[in-house]
């Protein structure tokens, strides 16, 4: 259970009130869903503490609160002493604080205060003295100061003035003494300064001036010394310089000339002395030096020479001083991985090694073979104890590691085997107290943890189990869990979260926080299971798990099984999994065939290859996997054909390209494959008519151009395909209009462009297309008022903006379109109240927010909304929870009040007559009152049951009332329950201005639902 109660975020509410007829969706209110938190997934709190910095006799942090947000904090060391600096942006919002610098006893730090965007701040220490340096990008813009670097008591940075670019910048504290260094590329792109470095008093940084690329660069702070060094590979493109160390005075980096890959450079900052190193992998192939490291005056860094794999070396600056140290695990292989952590403690270098036996353990070296060893198998064996955040705190090594007992933890080491130990058991079990954000402060570790009673807060040690304790938490908000790959299937919703405790893990629900639970974990160890691809088929679970293949689960306690191990001796990473049926078709490569189309029914046994397209190791490498009427289409790459369109009934003789729309190995690159009542509708490249729709019924002759849409050569690029009541609506662009709105019925003469939103060549870009009962809603920018909410019913006429969300030429940037009940739900900015919930009826007026989950500017940013079991789940981030998943529950309280106002009156018979025929994917949502699963006559009968609930009604008006309904009531019970036409012809030329204005006489009490 968590540890918190479920909490509702109110719902915005108003009153709309017209004239109602059946032709219009005028009078509605805002529809009144309450959300509530599912569960608090991962109710671990956060640890309130970030970014220690020492300044004299205090240091500085990020602290989280509740009332003040993500905030400056400072502590000397005592709880009286801990408070906090300033509120820079008042309230709970953030004010999103980084790269907290000390410059000679002066903080400097990037904040956004809410009114001047993300600028440079600094502090003294005081609420007075913490001030904003300089509005470099004025307005509510940001100028985003980043690479933050003491160099002689003045701090230099990268920052975007937005006339300049991003730029070079230098300031001494003052707002006058701050100021652009050099414009280096003019113009509004900027040079984008990266990796700056001090080099005995001299400023290194890469740079591109927009003429050679990136390149290396120094600077003495002033516009005329700020240079170019050398043009290591001439022409745009650049050497790309990474990696940038100082050793004695001279930059060591990698840099690719052009001709010998990237290997190691190094410069004194003259063009004639930066100089290639050692080509170590000669060629044009690279060695790709990295992780780069001073020790004692001696470069160590990691390369691939191409032979013995990633591994340890280091140099003096020449050709025969630049040496292997050791190979260490024989083979190409090599034994560094590319996240390989290296630290200097003492002159000793440590670092993270495979040795192909004990698995990645903790090493030290003094630069010789014979003195770099293994430290210790921590985990002892073939396992690995991962150790990473390699730090130096007082000349011992702490790190992070796992020994297969206790999990993850914090550990350290002074070199030997007997004096690596565990700090302390921070959290009892196989799962560890994962420690991050190591720092050292005068000598004192600093990290984060989670000790399994009160979640993860910050902690100190001095090396010692009694003398690591937890500090005192500035305030305690939970963790996110992240919930993703939202999947209904069985009854029950799946999704993937991380509790803080187990990883990545798939989790399943009925809607209820009791009925949420994790299931057994696919795989257990760092960071989860990672499943991913999760797949409904028929009512099977279906997903892959990172190393471990295919899994299943139906949602019992017994957890999930794993169907297939297709490639037992390596990881094995699926991909495209797609159900026809209860047939699951999916992607993999066994390690001969390359990747290659499979399925499973769901066991072992019935897991197979279907047909190895392309013979040999390169594989089809299959995609855009698409169901038409129970058989599977896709393109794949035969070889000698390219990317072609395929089709296949499971069977290897039954697995056959289409036709060769394209002959020749190029192909024709089918994409957007989409099934519009049977046949298949693709965008492809035939070589003549460029890029255009296609279609076809599974044979050859079936699969023809529908229309050439861009004349001649050029390409309409179709795309975002929708099917929408068996007609096909898709985006183009003619050569003429821009990418606009079109729609066909398979005919060249039936395909049409429906409306130039945005008038003349440019572009509307409409997007997102979703049919919310044969009404179209997509995203489109008119050129006047950004991207906002459209809608269609098919004709030029009936397309238009249905609100203007966010007044002027921003746009709200809807997303998440989502039907969900009948309803439109989406995501959309206003420009006060960031992004946020909202849902639309269809008109202008009840197109409103729903929620404001961060109040004020701050973002909700809602996400994975998924409608299963009549119910809306959505992951919403909150101030006290998180992201987490929250559920609304779609089906009405009060039997057939179908537009959610909290009566039964005549508004809800226009919503039955408008779903009339809609089969609902959860029973009971939407208009289908009897629960059947479709619209039909018994929910009309519902309806009328309940007319005029729940508010007491005059006698007269009732018997009026009752009178009319009679009359069209008895003839509706005898048509067919899903004869929409009947339904039409029945009341299409009827007034029923006098019925529902007698509807209304039966509630006089009529509620309002309002903001609370």
């Amino acid at each position: 259970m968590s540890k918190h109660p479920r909490r509702p975020i109110p719902p915005r509410a108003a009153a709309l009130q017209r004239k109602l007829t059946l032709e219009s969706l005028e009078p509605r209110r805002l529809l009144a869903v309450d959300f509530n938190l599912l569960k608090d997934v991962n109710a671990t709190p956060t640890p309130g503490v970030f970014s220690v910095v020492e300044v004299g006799p205090v240091v500085f942090f990020v602290g989280n609160t509740l009332t003040n947000g993500y905030e400056l904090w400072k502590s000397d060391g005592t709880e009286a002493g801990t408070l906090l600096v300033k509120d820079i942006r008042p309230g709970s919002a953030n004010s999103a604080i980084r790269y907290l610098t000390n410059v000679d006893g002066t903080l400097f730090f990037v904040a956004d205060d809410g009114t001047s965007g993300s600028e440079l701040w600094k502090t003294d220490g005081s609420e007075s003295g913490t001030v904003r340096v300089r509005d470099i990008r004025t307005g509510a813009s940001s100028s985003s100061p980043q690479e933050l670097l003491n160099l002689g008591g003045t701090l230099y940075f990268v920052a975007n003035d937005a006339s300049s670019g991003s730029e070079l910048w230098r300031s001494d504290g003052t707002e006058s003494g701050t100021s652009v260094v050099r414009n280096i590329r003019s113009g509004a792109e900027g040079s984008s300064p990266r990796s700056l470095i001090n080099v005995e008093g001299t400023l290194y940084f890469v740079a591109n001036d927009g003429t050679t690329g990136y390149e290396l660069w120094r600077s003495d702070g002033n516009a005329a010394g700020t240079i170019s060094i050398r043009d290591i590979r001439p022409g745009a493109v650049g050497s790309l310089p990474y990696s940038l160390v100082n050793v004695g005075g001279t930059v060591y980096f990698s840099a690719n000339d052009g001709g010998g890959g990237a290997e190691l450079w190094r410069s004194d900052g003259t063009e004639m002395g930066t100089v290639l190193v050692k080509d170590l992998r000669a060629g044009i192939a690279s060695s790709i030096p990295r992780h780069l490291i001073n020790v004692g005056g001696t470069l160590y860094f990691t390369a691939n020479d191409g032979v013995s794999g990633p591994e340890l070396w280091k140099s003096d600056g020449t050709v025969a001083g630049t040496l292997r140290v050791k190979d260490i695990r024989e083979g190409a292989t090599g034994s560094f991985v590319s996240y390989s952590s290296l630290a200097n403690v003492g002159g000793t270098l440590y670092f993270r090694a495979h040795d192909g036996a004990s698995g990645q353990e903790l090493w030290k070296s003094d630069g010789t073979e014979a003195g770099t060893l293994r430290v210790k198998d921590i985990n002892a064996g073939s396992g690995s104890a991962y150790p990473q955040y390699l730090s130096n705190v007082g000349g011992t090594l702490y790190f992070v590691a796992n020994d297969g007992a206790s999990g993850v933890e914090l550990w350290k080491s002074d070199g030997t085997e007997t004096g690596t130990i565990r700090v302390k058991d921070l959290r009892a079990g196989v799962y560890g107290s994962f420690p991050r954000s190591l720092t050292n402060v005068g000598g004192t570790l600093y990290f984060n943890a989670i000790d399994g009673v009160t979640g993860r807060g910050g902690w100190k040690t001095d090396g010692t189990e009694a003398g690591t304790i937890r500090l005192k938490e500035v305030d305690e908000r939970s963790f996110s869990s992240n919930p993703s790959s939202l999947t209904p299937a069985g009854g029950a919703l799946y999704f993937v979260a991380d509790d803080g405790a187990t990883g990545n893990q798939i989790w399943i629900s009925d809607g209820t926080e009791a009925g949420t639970a994790r299931l057994t974990e696919a795989k257990a160890g760092w960071g989860g299971s990672f499943p991913r691809y999760l797949t409904n088929a028929e009512g099977t679970l279906y997903f892959s798990v990172s190393g471990d293949e295919i899994w299943k689960s139906d949602g019992s306690a017994d957890g999930p099984v794993r169907v297939s191990d297709i490639r037992p001796t390596d990881n094995q990473e699926v991909q495209s999994l797609y159900a026809v049926g209860s047939t699951l078709y999916f992607v993999a490569n066994d390690g001969s065939t390359g990747y290659e189309l499979w399925k499973t029914d769901g066991t072992t046994a019935g897991t197979s290859l279907v047909k190895d397209i392309r013979p040999g190791a390169d594989g089809s490498s299959p995609r855009s996997l698409t169901n038409v009427e129970g058989t599977l289409y896709f393109a794949a790459n035969d070889g000698p054909a390219g990317y072609e369109l395929w089709r296949s009934d499971g069977t290897a003789a039954g697995t056959l390209r289409v036709k060769d729309i394209r002959p020749g190995p190029i192909g024709s690159s089918p994409r957007f494959l989409t099934n519009v009542d049977g046949t298949l509708y693709f965008n492809a490249n035939n070589g003549a008519s460029g890029l255009e729709l296609w279609r076809s019924d599974g044979t050859e002759a079936g699969t023809v151009r529908v229309t050439d849409i861009h004349p001649g050569a050029g390409s309409s690029f179709p795309r975002y395909l929708a099917n929408v009541d068996g007609a096909l609506y898709f985006v183009a662009n003619d050569g003429a209009t821009g990418y606009e709105l079109w729609r066909s019925d398979g005919t060249a003469a039936g395909t049409l462009r429906m409306v130039d939103i945005n008038a003349g060549p440019e572009s509307s870009n409409p997007h997102l297309f979703t049919n919310v009962d044969g009404a179209v809603y997509f995203v489109a920018n008119d050129g006047a008022s950004g991207d906002e909410l459209w809608k269609t019913d098919g004709t030029a006429a009936g397309t238009a903006r249905l609100k203007d969300i966010y007044p002027g030429a921003i746009g709200s940037s809807p997303g998440q379109l989502t039907n969900a009940g009948g309803r439109l739900y989406f995501v959309a900015n206003d420009g006060a109240s960031g992004d946020e919930l909202w849902v639309s009826d269809g008109s202008e007026a009840g197109t409103q927010r729903l929620i404001d989950s961060v109040p004020g500017p701050g973002s909700g940013s809602p996400q994975s909304l998924t409608e299963a079991n009549g119910r809306l789940f959505v992951a919403l981030t909150t101030g006290q929870f998180g992201e987490e998943l929250w559920v609304a529950d779609l089906r009405p309280a009060l039997p057939g009040d179908y537009d959610f106002d909290d009566d039964v009156d005549g508004a809800d018979f226009l919503f039955w007559q408008r779903q009339l025929g809609v089969a609902h994917s959860s029973p009971g949502i939407g208009a289908d009152g009897d629960a059947s699963g479709h619209v039909d006559g018994g929910d009309l009968t519902v309806w009328q049951s309940h007319f005029g609930e729940p508010a007491a009604a005059s006698r007269e008006s009732t018997s009026d009332a009752n009178a009319m309904l009679s009359a069209f009531v008895s003839t509706a019970d005898s048509m067919s329950a899903n004869d929409v036409a009947a339904v039409d012809a029945l009341y299409g030329n009827g007034d029923f201005t006098t019925l529902f204005a007698e509807a209304r006489l039966l509630r006089p009490h009529r509620r309002l639902r309002v903001p609370r």
